[in-house]
């Protein structure tokens, strides 16, 4: 560090490129330190025989006049025993505790808008990809529920009143991931000191085999029809699709002449780590609905890039199929059990309550390898679409949309038989069933 006698000319001439400290020979303890083209006073003085330095400002915004006096009145006053950094620390603390006096709406608000740490940059393709629909309802409905709270007074016990509301363990572990996305972001903030959520852990999910009877297909696939929804259902049915896939496609992912949907990274469950992009095979059955699914918007008058638009020509909600099957399971179209009026419409139940929308696509799965034997490698890999290693993708680079196309078909040709059975107890043997396909010309 070098020693100077500051002077307005030294100054003027300075390197404002060259990086460096100078300490001033005409006032003790006054620095002048350059970094990166900007220059700032600092005076070092000893308080209580421990020595420290504290920033005066930037230059040229407080001259080398105004500089030496304020570095002479900082050192006088630690003289006397008063830390001249004593009013920064409590402007700091005075700053953290009005933003530790947000509300958890607040917060949300600012963890929303972050460009650099929020869920926009952070998650693929930020509010519109699969991580945001995963998670963000969780964070909407900690909004409505604690959103006048103060972020910093919600302890364990709120927490977990909050992530143990949903039925499902999925859904409380989703929950909790959500809410400790938004924790630990405010802890970086200062916001608050303590996470509320470190003596929660996740629940042990049960995997899920259920797969639904032909009674079950039929009675979903009539239930959805006369809705807005219908299309979607049956396309669900024909290609075993996720909810999300299907409810978000859009007219550009489709070649319809060359049968095959593209489904690009960000819309899709493995889209981070496949590799490849997602190609579907569209059977005759399934372009069939996706016309009629076209002309059904031209009447209405809406032109959207979404298959599935909304009547504003918007994406559907995640969860727009959710009231029909709530309705069909007997309950409330929000989910919740029958009213117990006795003014109250009855719903009677055509499906079993654990009846879920991606059971369809398990049922699928099931029924292309065990009742028309199509290969597992191709009910896996091609049809659900389940990212294949990279010796695979290496080695065996084109998929075999045929096959699949062939075996998609002759499902569609037997979901046709399943749905024209009339009652549960005329439901068709197996035999009869494949007969019916088989004759045809599947």
């Amino acid at each position: 560090m070098a020693k100077m006698r500051m002077t307005p000319t030294w100054l003027a001439a300075l390197d404002w490129d060259a990086n460096g400290e100078w300490n001033d020979l005409q006032q003790p303890g006054l620095v002048l330190r350059v970094r990166q083209g900007r220059a700032s006073w600092f005076v070092r003085y000893l308080f209580r025989g421990e020595a420290r330095r504290f920033r005066l400002g930037a230059y040229p915004d407080l001259g080398l006049a105004t500089a030496r006096k304020l570095a002479a009145g900082a050192r006088g006053r630690a003289a006397m025993g008063d830390d001249p950094q004593s009013g920064k620390r409590a402007d700091r603390e005075a700053a953290r505790q009005r933003r530790i006096g947000d509300t958890t709406s607040r917060v949300i608000k600012a963890w929303m808008d972050d460009p650099r740490h929020g869920p926009t940059a952070l998650w693929k393709d930020g509010l519109a990809g699969g991580t945001a629909r995963g998670f963000l309802p969780h964070i909407r409905r900690l909004d409505r529920e604690l959103g006048p709270r103060l972020l910093a007074d919600l302890g364990p016990r709120e927490v977990e009143r909050f992530v143990s509301a949903p039925v499902a363990a999925p859904s409380r572990n989703r929950a909790l991931s959500s809410i400790r996305i938004l924790l630990g972001w405010a802890r970086r903030k200062g916001l608050i000191e303590a996470d509320p959520t470190a003596g929660l852990r996740k629940e042990r999910e049960e995997e899920r085999t259920r797969v639904l009877s032909d009674p079950e297909i039929r009675t979903l696939i009539q239930g959805f029809d006369a809705s807005r929804y219908g299309r979607a259902v049956r396309l669900l049915f024909l290609t075993g699709l996720r909810r999300d896939e299907v409810l978000g496609m859009r007219w550009g992912w489709l070649d319809l002449d060359a049968g095959v949907l593209v489904i690009p990274p960000e819309a899709e469950k493995s889209g981070r780590r496949r590799g490849e992009l997602r190609r579907v095979a569209i059977s005759a059955a399934a372009a069939q609905i996706l016309a009629e699914a076209r002309s059904a918007l031209f009447a209405e008058g809406v032109r959207s890039e979404f298959v599935f638009a909304t009547q504003t020509g918007a994406r559907p909600h995640p969860d727009a199929l959710k009231p029909i099957l709530y309705t069909l399971r007997g309950r409330r179209a929000n989910g919740l059990p029958p009213s117990k009026d006795k003014r109250a419409k009855e719903r009677p139940a055509v499906l079993a309550d654990d009846v879920t929308i991606h059971d369809i696509r398990r049922t699928v799965a099931n029924a292309l390898l065990n009742r028309l034997q199509v290969s597992p490698w191709i009910v896996d890999h091609v049809v659900l679409g389940h990212a294949r290693p990279k010796l695979l993708r290496t080695y065996m680079p084109t998929l075999p949309l045929a096959e699949a196309r062939e075996g998609l078909q002759r499902w569609a040709e037997l979901l046709e038989v399943i749905n024209g059975s009339e009652a549960v107890g005329q439901r068709p043997s197996a035999e009869a069933v494949m007969t019916a396909v088989e004759g045809s010309g599947a």
